[in-house]
């Protein structure tokens, strides 16, 4: 059995990369009837979609039940920096006589990580002794965190290796190296992973050399990228689009989402011109985004990016969306609600934008940087939206790579391990239409001088139905 608790708004928003807190010793409010320690607790996916199966060690003594709490965010009864019931927290119980309880795919989906999802739940077990003075817990010491199985890939299809890429705007020109000291990097690392589409971020149409003005006589951000995809032997890469977005003068916050795809082996669709309507600029193709009516003004509103395209060999159709969200952040909690809810609002309207032009109902690759994890204090209203619409978290792969780690790197030398498992997904490729995911990777070394961004590329494998 399940009930769920609400929001506990003593919550602090954790820091990127660092999902887990200790809750301290072991504790009972009455330790001669306090249900004995227990000597080891631990949770693994279950053997079915969306499954997961707890175990724990515990000699029974004074222990009417146990209890398990689940969460989406930490939680702690014990660390005033924390609160004492997470964001979605759910609580299931099981008798004295067992020693492991396994969740089904609808009490996991009713505890926030439905299979699709890619979310893990955070998790804490107790023992309980119901006495006439009220009940007595013993704790397991430790926050732990665990995922469900995963759904079972598309066995037949078409293979597609996506990618998403926030490639570090050209205009931080105060970073150690520039963007034209970075770009051969980021041209190598796309290169390297023989990406079919990549969905790009912070790869704008202003000068390459991160200044303001004219790009007269000077490349552009994006056209620099084609250069040296050319010269790292990707010359068959194509950008859908690689001017504004909008006539010079009209305020607008970045115009860095792009889709890069290989011509080679995908045939573009979309009618998606450049130069439209006085030949310096084009809405093609974009998708424009909601701001917050009360608080924002056309310098924060953001655009998305979407192409559709065909397989050359098989025909297989598919849509990718480049999305970036809004990237603002608040330690006032209504100023951050207020955001986490405009970042849902901007993915649902580049859903609704593609959906709108794909009457067919092709398959859809969403990639992007969401500006948000499942960590966050408030909620994940975006990759909530986009979960509720069908959309599938590739994260939520047979074979995962580095889901351990952050994706989001600030150019650190060395990224931190989270003692939970899990790092937090700042970016992420989600696919509609798809059976499933067989890969997914965070591309990333642990240590590394030289970050070609302060993202990491992430990748997915898929199979597109065909026929």
């Amino acid at each position: 059995m399940s009930h769920r608790t609400g929001l506990c708004a003593a919550a602090v928003l954790a820091a990127v990369g660092v999902t887990m807190t200790p809750l301290g010793v072991q504790t009972a409010t009455a330790a001669e009837t306090a249900p004995s320690r227990f000597t080891a607790v631990e949770a693994e996916p279950g053997p079915e979609p969306g499954e997961v199966r707890f175990t724990w060690q515990q000699d029974g003594t004074d222990t009417d039940a146990y209890v398990i709490e689940t969460g989406l965010t930490s939680f702690s009864t014990t660390n005033p920096r924390l609160p004492e019931h997470a964001r979605g927290s759910t609580v299931f119980t099981a008798p004295a006589e067992a020693r492991s309880l396994t969740l089904s795919a609808a009490q996991t989906a009713a505890a926030g990580a439905p299979v699709g999802s890619a979310n893990h739940l955070y998790y804490r077990v107790h023992a309980v002794n119901h006495t006439a003075g009220g009940d007595v817990t013993t704790y397991w010491p430790r926050l732990q965190t665990v995922a469900v199985q995963p759904a079972t890939a598309a066995e037949t299809g078409t293979g597609l290796r996506a990618g998403s890429f926030n490639v570090r705007t050209a205009r931080a020109t105060t970073d150690a190296r520039s963007w034209l000291e970075r770009v051969p990097d980021v041209a190598r690392t796309i290169v390297d992973h023989q990406l079919g589409v990549v969905a790009l971020q912070e790869l704008g149409p202003g000068r390459a050399d991160g200044q303001l003005g004219t790009t007269q006589g000077t490349p552009r951000q994006t056209d620099s990228l084609l250069t040296e995809l050319a010269s790292a032997g990707g010359g068959q890469y194509r950008l859908v689009r690689s001017t504004p977005y909008v006539k010079a003068g009209t305020p607008s916050a970045t115009q860095g989402m792009r889709i890069l795809y290989d011509a080679s082996r995908y045939q573009l669709v979309s009618d998606c011109p450049d130069t439209a309507p006085d030949g310096t600029y084009s809405p093609s193709c974009s998708v424009v985004l909601p701001v917050r009516d009360s608080d924002d003004t056309e310098a924060d509103r953001l655009r998305a990016a979407y192409a559709e395209f065909a397989d050359r060999g098989t025909g297989a159709r598919f849509f990718l969306v480049s999305v970036h969200l809004d990237h603002r952040h608040s330690t006032d909690l209504a100023t951050e609600q207020t955001l986490d809810a405009l970042r849902g609002a901007q993915a649902q309207a580049a859903a609704d934008a593609v959906a709108a032009v794909n009457p067919d109902n092709v398959p859809v690759v969403l990639g992007g940087d969401l500006n948000s994890w499942q960590n966050n204090k408030v909620g994940y209203s975006a990759h909530d939206a986009l979960v509720a619409d069908g959309f599938y978290d590739t994260a939520a792969a047979q074979t995962q790579i580095n889901t351990r780690y952050t994706t989001y790197n600030a150019f650190a030398e060395t990224i931190p391990e989270p003692v939970s498992g899990f790092g937090a997904r700042l970016d992420g490729l989600l696919v509609k239409g798809v059976v499933g995911a067989r890969t997914f990777e965070n591309v990333m070394d642990k240590v590394d001088a030289t970050r070609a961004s302060d993202h990491n590329l992430i990748v997915a494998d898929i199979l597109l139905p065909t026929g």
